[in-house]
């Protein structure tokens, strides 16, 4: 049978021991600092009663808080060590909560921690509650597949952040669905503005984003971030992930933020590490991997740099955005990027490419989008200057002389086959098309630049999936 206090308050100084609590209507329990008490059923703080823990309860079963509003239970440490799954109820004010069960735990109510969290071993599932840690909470242990919080449900694991904060915040979430997986968000702040009761929340799904216009390459996990109480920020968000949600070729995968729209695409993934990342956020959603084979409708590109020996491309149905709003866009030395819209192409501030990188642009009338690399435009930015667009120094299936020329130009495919086609074009560096043709089985296209003006030219040829520029300089 449960321990009934009487209604009056009651001040205990207990040794380690055993116990079993009901806390009635007007009574007060209170742990003395440096005593503790077990109990080992289920301890009910029933409406109107009060527990002052300044010591440390050691709780082996379930806590519920039968209060109607957040109910602070005191300035001491609250641990869950039992051997079966164990639930905290009710609007608790917890200062420090330790997490020592193998079995795990369940958040019942909204709950707040001030103090420290403490994952010593087993998971917590918030399901529709929020897990609130307060402006001076940290969490401590070492977080993992059987050691982290659960956030697949509707609450989040919120963290509320101190005036003037500036540093790095990880939440150690991750899912249940099947498979244990730990896949932890990181924020890194610089100097917002919060206000009081301020937060950034988490919880996410393991399972594509809900969007039929993602297809190709994605993964089947996604990360909702929601915030409030915050202004003026800018940060950036790492995203872990595990190898079994990727759908497609990983090494396509950029992060992006898929809601709100319009999709703001990030850098491209760290494959090696199996991380995300989003740089230069001034606001926040919901966020995964992709690089969908069907173009979404607008699409804006934001603190990328795309890196030597790296090739890819982004589109969009309509519009597509690139930098400004004091993000970047970079190409550098030895990258090569494809643009495509259907609609207009945005070059801001922000967008530059570095001398030896290349980039091209198209407007696409026939939803030929990143599946094709054809008629590019050499892009300039809204105030029209140039980019600084140059080809890519080191050929890797193509060889292109004599290089200068005075008229005739021989294009050399270094592997081509008697099944081998390719398709070579030839632009200047205005954009304007000057030649293009298809040839299949042979391994050598002869034009002449007879009557072209002195300066140089680009010669794209693609095959297959292989892309490469050359660039050829007319004396």
């Amino acid at each position: 049978m449960p321990i009934l206090i009487a209604p009056l308050s009651l001040f205990l100084l207990i040794p380690p021991t055993q116990a079993e609590n009901v806390i009635t209507t007007g009574t007060t329990l209170k742990v003395m600092a440096g005593t503790s008490i077990v109990s080992v059923d289920n301890m009910v703080i029933k409406s109107g009663a009060t527990l002052d823990n300044s010591g440390t309860l050691i709780l082996k079963k379930n806590l519920t808080n039968e209060h109607g509003s957040p109910n602070p239970i005191g300035s001491g440490t609250a641990e869950l060590s039992g051997t079966t799954g164990q639930i905290i109820t009710g609007h608790n004010v917890i200062n420090n909560l330790t997490i020592n069960n193998a079995a795990g735990a369940t958040i019942g109510g909204n709950t707040t921690i001030n103090g420290t969290l403490t994952l010593t071993n087993g998971r917590v599932s918030l399901g529709a509650n929020n897990l609130i840690l307060g402006p001076s909470a940290v969490i401590v242990g070492t977080p993992s597949a059987s050691v982290m919080i659960i956030v697949t449900g509707t609450g989040e694991l919120r963290k509320e952040f101190p005036a003037g904060y500036s540093g790095t915040f990880t939440y150690p979430v991750g899912d249940d669905s099947g498979t244990l997986e730990y896949s932890p968000v990181t924020i890194v702040f610089n100097s917002p503005a919060f206000s009081p009761g301020n937060y950034v929340g988490v919880n996410l799904r393991n399972e594509k984003y809900p969007d039929a216009g993602i297809t190709g390459n994605y993964l089947n996990r996604y990360w909702n971030l929601s915030y409030s109480g915050i202004t003026n920020f800018l940060c950036s968000a790492i995203f872990q992930y595990l190898p079994a949600d990727v759908v497609g070729t990983e090494n396509k995968l950029s992060c992006t933020r898929v809601n709100p729209l319009p999709w703001v695409t990030y850098g491209p993934t760290n494959a090696t590490s199996q991380l995300l990342s989003a740089n230069g956020l001034t606001s926040f959603g919901s966020f995964t991997g992709l690089k969908s084979a069907t173009a979404p409708l607008d699409q804006q590109l934001a603190n990328i740099t795309i890196p030597a020996d790296l090739t890819t491309c982004y589109d969009a149905q309509q519009v597509l955005t690139v930098a400004g709003s004091g993000t970047t866009f970079l190409v550098e030395s030895g990258g090569y990027v494809t643009l495509v819209a259907g609609s207009k192409i945005l070059m801001l501030d922000g967008a530059k490419v570095n001398s030896g990188g290349y980039l091209l642009g198209r407007i696409t009338t026939t939803s030929d989008f990143c599946g094709t690399l054809l008629n590019p435009l050499v892009a300039n930015n809204q105030n029209e200057q140039a980019l600084g667009v140059e080809p890519v120094a080191k050929n890797q299936f193509i060889k292109v002389y004599p290089n200068p020329t005075t008229d005739i130009v021989i294009v050399e495919l270094l592997e081509a086959g008697t099944t081998t086609t390719a398709n070579v074009t030839v632009y200047s560096m205005q954009g304007g098309k000057l030649l293009q043709k298809i040839i299949h089985g042979e391994s050598k296209l002869q034009f002449s630049l007879s009557g072209k003006p002195v300066g140089i030219f680009m010669v794209h040829v693609q095959s297959g999936e292989r892309s490469e520029i050359a660039k050829v300089v007319k004396n």
